[in-house]
């Protein structure tokens, strides 16, 4: 039987070539590609459905559990390495959902990788790929509703991530200020993902995650300067599904955020610890609550929305790899 960490990295390879055709299509218009582009995200989202199934079964067996309906407690998403998986898998079948609905494939060049870097950082990270033993802690039917409900909140921070730098590539008055803050948050999240895991050079990983965030913000630049980005909807309507995309994640971190509430109540004794993961899991509820509050109460509209949602993902970021390797704290054992 095939297993799952073959079955995941089958599914990585099927999101580069989909990344890799969707920036064909971004650049030739052509058909062909973003149809191969789409059938390959697709392929890629059915296998690694399939890995976690078998992920499913292998973590049964070390646990020594025969019980179908243990799928609840062990779960396959109870440590960096598979919450990653869990993380670009439902990102890019999110957007697989947004691409359907408003028939634009250009998006994937922009929401593919930032599903693949989470993935990814796996291997970089240098994560455990073996199906561990469940610590007693994370032993609990409530372990599949709140990890489920919070990840689809993060996926769907990522698409509406990926649709705002689409937005500032689609846009005529992207002034030398908007690429500066889109570097500089850039710079911020390609530097959590490296920094969690190779802290004994600072300046070293500044730079290499400046060069990076330099290299993206360059790439946008010349889809903008050069037209290229007017395969993409109008700005107007990129700002409809950044905001469709937000509120789809608001609702479901807030229910797990709600979850994970009860479920602390019966592990630990309390709703709430102020754990660091719990902190920063509302401060990004906050900023996602500002963003429709304006959006929808104050009528904000442009550039201010966009940034709103990319330093959103800056939070997201920071609260799943930050807090989780760099802040020890309640929710450290999920590495």
């Amino acid at each position: 039987m095939v297993n799952s960490v073959t079955l995941f990295n089958t599914g990585m390879v099927a999101f580069s070539l989909a990344f890799l055709f969707y920036t064909i299509h971004t650049f030739s218009k052509s058909s062909w590609s973003g149809k191969l582009g789409t059938y390959l995200a697709w392929l890629g989202v059915l296998v690694q459905g399939a890995a976690f199934i078998v992920r499913g079964i292998e973590k049964a067996k070390v646990n020594m559990v025969s019980d179908w309906t243990a799928f609840y407690k062990y779960a396959p998403f109870t440590n960096m390495y598979e919450s990653l998986m869990l993380f670009g898998w439902m990102a890019v079948l999110l957007y697989l959902l947004f691409e359907w609905k408003y028939k634009n494939k250009a998006f994937g060049m922009f929401i593919i990788p930032l599903a693949l870097m989470g993935e990814l950082s796996t291997q970089i990270l240098g994560f455990d790929e073996e199906a561990q033993p469940l610590v007693p802690a994370l032993q609990s039917n409530w372990l599949l509703f709140h990890v489920v409900t919070t990840f689809v909140g993060y996926a769907a921070a990522a698409v509406s991530a990926g649709i705002a730098y689409a937005y500032f590539a689609r846009r005529n008055d992207t002034t030398g200020k908007d690429w500066t803050v889109i570097f500089v948050t850039t710079w911020f999240i390609f530097f959590f993902v490296i920094y969690s895991a190779f802290r004994e050079n600072v300046f070293f990983f500044l730079f290499v995650s400046a060069a990076v965030a330099a290299a993206f913000c360059a790439f946008l630049y010349l889809l903008n300067r050069y037209g290229i980005s007017k395969i993409f909807p109008s700005p107007e309507t990129m700002e409809q599904i950044m905001y469709q995309s937000v509120a789809v994640g608001f609702v479901f971190l807030t229910i797990g955020i709600i979850l994970g509430a009860v479920w602390a109540k019966y592990a630990w004794g309390g709703y709430w610890s102020w754990d660091p993961k719990e902190t920063w899991s509302l401060i990004t509820w906050l900023v996602y609550a500002a963003y429709l509050h304006a959006r929808y109460i104050k009528g904000l509209s442009g550039k201010p929305l966009a940034y709103f949602t990319i330093i959103g993902f800056l939070s997201v970021i920071f609260t799943y790899y930050g807090v989780n390797l760099i802040i020890p704290g309640l929710h450290s054992y999920a590495q």
